[in-house]
């Protein structure tokens, strides 16, 4: 009898157990694991190299996760990277281009050493093979789209908005709509001439709008010092190589998304807290292109510092 008992005792602890363990929640992810991109181009992206995706324990550094995928080599203490796969820093040909290693995370030029900077989860390091002999500093880049809206830079994301010129509230919808659905948060659309000072300080731009939409004709007078390999001239779009010379120049009908650091920040252009995207064009079907393809083409210009949108065609700046 009291084998009976004490068998029927076991069972219903077996029972409310499995009920127990049916109500719990699935077992987490491993605890202090992080998931990363580490990516390394050539030319402002226009060769890929690699793009790794991997687990890294937080707190890792941008350099040992390079050094994960890749065959670094290092100088200054190790805190310069020389050297990826053998693709080494230095003087090219006449002595008149000068190739280095540049990291950008999530899009937006470091201000932080790679040593010293910690990735977050879903954070991108993207390294760029380029010649830094017209621009020493590019601020920030298209090509890791829909980054830096999705996680920003150091673990710190500012709010978006999209600024549209009167016409394109459509557009600038449908792009809020694609943002929403890549991760991106805190997305919101208004009329440019709705920006507050507040504002345009401290959130991430997207402008979009024609050449002389303000304020974008506003930055695009001072295109050199943004870092931009293209800008409107007399009604043209001018399209400059890696040295700085115009390889071409388009005219009707052709658009532009190219990015910086944001230039109405109180802290200064690198101080990597947010962004100015312009999404322009020669005119507005142009203005219209390029949305079109920030929308629904984004992965054709993936890795590019910059890109036109012309006769349909995607073409990654600087050519």
């Amino acid at each position: 009898m009291k084998w009976n008992k004490l068998l029927v005792l076991i069972t219903a602890l077996l029972l409310v157990m499995a009920a127990l363990s049916a109500c719990s929640p699935p077992p987490s992810p491993e605890a202090g694991v992080i998931t990363v991109r580490v990516v390394a181009t050539r030319n402002f992206g226009q060769e890929l190299m690699f793009d790794e995706t991997l687990e890294v324990p937080e707190g890792t550094s941008a350099m040992s996760a390079l050094m994960k995928v890749s065959e670094v080599e290092t100088a200054y203490g190790g805190g310069f990277v020389n050297a990826i796969n053998s693709v080494r820093s230095g003087f090219i040909g006449s002595q008149s281009m000068k190739m280095d290693w540049f990291i950008y995370i999530n899009g937006i030029q470091s201000n932080t050493g790679a040593l010293d900077y910690k990735l977050r989860n879903g954070d991108i390091q993207h390294w760029d093979f380029h010649d830094w002999s017209f621009h020493h500093f590019i601020p920030a880049i298209v090509g890791d789209f829909p980054e830096p809206f999705r996680h920003g830079y150091g673990g710190k994301t500012s709010s978006t908005i999209i600024a549209y010129a009167d016409s394109l509230k459509e557009d600038a919808e449908n792009l809020e709509r694609r943002l929403v659905r890549l991760g991106v948060s805190n997305v919101s659309i208004k009329r440019l001439g709705e920006l507050s000072e507040n504002e345009k300080e401290s959130c991430n731009l997207l402008l979009l709008g024609s050449m002389d939409s303000e304020p974008l004709s506003e930055l695009n007078q001072v295109w050199n010092r943004l870092g931009f390999f293209a800008h409107f001239e007399s009604g043209n779009l001018v399209v400059l190589n890696t040295k700085g010379e115009v390889v071409t120049k388009y005219d009707a009908g052709v658009g532009l998304i190219q990015a910086t650091q944001n230039p109405w920040n109180p802290k200064g252009i690198g101080a990597c807290e947010s962004v100015v995207w312009l999404v322009s064009g020669t005119d507005e079907v142009g203005v219209k292109d390029a949305i079109h393809a920030l929308v629904n083409r984004y992965t054709e210009f993936q890795y590019a510092c910059a890109a036109v949108v012309a006769n349909g065609e995607m073409i990654k700046v600087p050519q």
